[in-house]
C-alpha cells in the first residue's frame, strides 16, 4: 500500500474515503469535494502595475540549530500545485500612507527609517485621507493659496469646519519636502493626492473657472515634483473618499451636494493639465467600494463616474477597512472579514460591464487605503483592538489576499496615526501611546517584514481540507517556495502541505507568529516575547528560523490558533 500510495493527496484521501478512491475520475470529485473552495481569485488583474516587475532571487535567512519535529498526525491537508501561477506579484502592494500631521522629527530617527527599508515598503501615500481635500502644498499663508481660497472650509453637512491646511507652515507638521525625503531615503515612489475638493467649494462662481483653478494647481504640484525636483513620482490621486459626507466639498452651500457625474467630468480636465507636464505619470480615480448604499451619492457613484473616466483614467481608487463602521469585533470576527477582499473589485467590474462597453478588468485597481477597523478598546479589553496580535494576524491574511484578488497596488492606513486607547491604524505608535516609545512598531509591521523576507514574485493557488486554515504561496525565481499559513480560528491543526511539480527541497525556515493571547499589543516571534509592554522582541531580526525537514516535498508544522507561520524552503 504504501508503494501505491505515495503522494498526501493519495493518503488522505483513502483515510477520508476508502471505497472511492478507485478512479481518476473518483479521485478528481474526491479533491473536489473535500479541498476547501474559497472566494473564486484574480476579480481583479494588477495591469500596468506589474509592468515593472522584478524577479526576486536567492532569499537568505538565519537557521536555528535546533531541529523542529511534528510527530503529531496532520488534522489539515494541504497542496499548492507549482505548475499553474495564478499571478506575478505587484511590488505596489507593499505600501502605506503617510499624514502631513505626523511630527517630521521621524527623519531624525535611523531606526524608524531602518525599518520602513527593511519591509520593502514601494510606494507611500500623502498628505491625507480626507486631509488631502483641503490641503493647500504650497502654502504658509492663507494669502499664498491660489485665488478663491476661503478661511472657512464646511464639513458633514456644515456641521465641521477647518482651516485650510497649509504645507509648508509651522516647524511641526510633515511637509512636502519632508515626505520626499522620506521617499528617496526608503527608495519609495510616491502617490500623492491633490485636492479636488478645491474645485468645488472655491470662492470663484464660474464654475469652468473653478475646476481649471484646480486642476492647474494640481498640475502645478506634478510639476514641483517631477519636472523642477527630478523625483519621478509616479502615482496621483484625484481626491478622495470625495462620495462621503466628511469630505471638504461633499455639500457647499448655495451649491449643493457633490454630482458623481460632474466629478468624473472634472476628473479629465485634472488628467489632461497633470499630463500635460508629465506625461508618464499614472493617474487614479476615486470609487466607491460597497455594492449597497443608502445614500443617493454613493449609490450611483460608479455608475456615473466610471463612464465619463473609462478611457482616461489610468486605475480606479478603492478603500476597505473590512467591518461596519463602529462594530467591536472579536478575534474571529477580525479575521472572517477578509473575505470581502473580491466584492469590491467585483462592485467596480459589475459597474464597468453594464455602464460601458468595455469588459471587467479593464481598469486595475489600486487598494489605496486599507486595515482592520474595530471599536474594541485596550481599557475596556472588550474585543481586538487595531493594535492587537489579532490585527497582525489580519495582516499576514490579508496582504496574502489583497494579491490573490487582483489588486495591483495597496497602501496601509497608516504609518503613524492616534492611538485613541487601542483604536490606532498605525504601524507604527504615536506620541499618544505613552507607555512605549514614538514609532515602536505595532503588530502589522512585523507581518511586512516576514513578507518581505520570505515571500516571492509569483504567487500560486493553495487548497486545503479547512477553511481556518488558510496558506497563500509564492515562488521565487531562483526556485524557493515562500508560504504564509494563517490560522484564522480559535482551534490548533496540524498542518501537512505538499509543493507539486516544484523542485525537490530538503529543509525550510519557519517564523511563527503567535501570542496565546490574542488581544494582547504583543508580538511573539518564534516564542520570543519582547520585554516591553507592546511590540515585538528587542533584536527581533536576529531571530533564527526553526528548521523543518521535508520529506517528499512535504511541510508539516504546528498551526496554533490565531497564528501565522512564515515558511521559505531551501534546497
Amino acid at each position: 500500500m504504501k508503494n501505491i500510495f505515495t503522494t498526501f493527496i493519495g493518503i488522505s484521501l483513502i483515510i477520508l474515503f476508502p471505497s472511492k478512491f478507485n478512479s481518476q475520475k473518483d479521485n478528481k470529485s474526491i479533491i473536489d469535494e473535500k479541498f476547501s473552495k474559497n472566494r473564486p481569485s484574480m476579480h481583479g488583474d494588477p495591469g500596468f502595475f506589474l509592468d515593472d516587475w522584478k524577479e526576486k532571487k536567492n532569499p537568505k535567512i538565519k537557521l536555528s540549530k535546533e531541529l523542529l519535529i511534528v510527530d503529531q498526525k496532520p488534522t489539515t491537508y494541504c497542496f499548492t500545485d507549482f505548475s499553474k501561477p495564478l499571478t506575478k506579484i505587484s511590488k505596489y502592494i507593499f505600501g502605506n500612507n503617510l499624514g502631513h500631521w505626523t511630527s517630521r522629527k521621524f527623519l531624525q530617527k535611523d531606526d524608524f527609517i531602518f525599518n520602513l527599508k527593511d519591509i520593502g515598503i514601494q510606494v507611500v501615500r500623502f498628505p491625507g485621507g480626507n486631509a488631502s481635500n483641503d490641503y493647500f502644498w504650497d502654502a504658509a499663508d492663507i494669502n499664498e493659496c491660489p485665488e478663491g481660497t476661503p478661511s472657512i472650509i464646511y464639513k458633514s453637512d456644515f456641521k465641521k469646519t477647518t482651516s485650510p491646511k497649509l504645507g509648508t507652515k509651522g516647524s511641526y507638521r510633515t511637509r512636502p519636502q519632508d515626505y520626499y525625503e522620506l521617499l528617496m531615503r526608503t527608495k519609495a515612489t510616491g502617490s500623492i493626492c491633490v485636492n479636488y475638493s478645491f474645485s468645488l467649494y472655491s470662492e470663484t462662481e464660474d464654475e469652468i473657472k473653478r475646476v481649471n483653478d484646480a486642476a492647474e494647481y494640481a498640475a502645478s504640484w506634478v510639476y514641483e515634483v517631477n519636472v523642477k525636483n527630478q523625483l519621478g513620482i509616479k502615482f496621483w490621486e484625484i481626491g478622495n473618499e470625495n462620495w462621503g459626507k466628511w469630505q471638504a466639498g461633499y455639500n457647499v452651500k448655495e451649491r449643493g451636494i457633490i454630482d458623481p457625474k460632474k466629478y468624473g467630468e472634472h476628473c479629465r480636465v485634472f488628467i489632461e493639465k497633470m499630463k500635460a507636464v508629465d506625461p508618464s505619470i499614472k493617474i487614479g480615480v476615486v470609487g466607491y467600494q460597497k455594492p449597497k448604499s443608502r445614500n443617493p451619492v454613493q449609490e450611483r457613484w460608479n455608475e456615473l463616474v466610471i463612464p465619463e473616466i473609462i478611457d482616461f483614467a489610468d486605475f480606479y481608487i478603492l478603500h476597505d477597512y473590512y467591518a461596519k463602521y463602529g462594530a467591536t469585533l472579536s478575534p474571529l470576527e477580525m479575521l472572517a472579514a477578509v473575505d470581502t477582499t473580491y466584492s469590491h473589485i467585483k462592485v467596480v467590474n459589475q459597474a464597468i460591464e453594464k455602464f460601458t462597453d468595455k469588459k471587467a478588468k479593464h481598469l486595475p485597481i489600486a487598494l489605496t487605503e486599507f486595515n482592520t477597523r474595530s471599536n474594541a478598546t485596550i481599557s475596556k479589553n472588550d474585543g481586538a483592538t487595531n493594535v492587537s496580535h489579532s490585527a497582525g494576524i489580519f495582516f499576514a491574511h490579508s496582504i496574502g489576499e489583497i494579491i490573490r484578488q487582483g489588486y495591483g497596488m495597496a497602501m496601509v492606513w497608516d504609518i503613524e496615526n492616534g492611538y485613541h486607547d487601542g483604536k490606532d491604524h498605525g504601524m507604527f505608535a504615536s506620541k499618544k501611546e505613552t507607555d512605549v516609545d514614538w514609532l515602536t512598531p505595532h503588530p502589522s509591521y512585523f507581518h511586512y517584514y516576514y513578507y518581505n523576507l520570505c515571500f516571492g514574485d509569483t504567487y500560486y493557488e493553495t487548497h486545503t481540507t479547512k477553511t481556518s486554515i488558510r496558506i497563500h504561496a509564492s515562488s521565487f525565481t531562483s526556485g524557493e517556495a515562500g508560504l504564509v499559513v494563517v490560522n484564522i480560528s480559535d482551534k490548533e491543526e496540524i498542518v501537512e502541505i505538499e509543493l507539486k511539480n516544484i523542485s525537490p527541497m530538503e529543509f525550510a525556515g519557519v517564523y511563527e507568529i503567535y501570542n496565546d493571547n490574542p488581544l494582547s499589543r504583543k508580538t511573539g516571534i518564534n516564542g520570543v516575547l519582547p520585554n516591553k509592554k507592546a511590540g515585538g522582541p528587542e533584536n527581533f531580526k536576529k531571530i533564527p528560523a526553526n528548521r523543518v525537514d521535508l520529506t517528499d516535498n512535504k511541510i508539516k508544522i504546528v498551526s496554533k490558533p490565531f497564528s501565522a507561520n512564515y515558511i521559505l524552503t531551501k534546497k
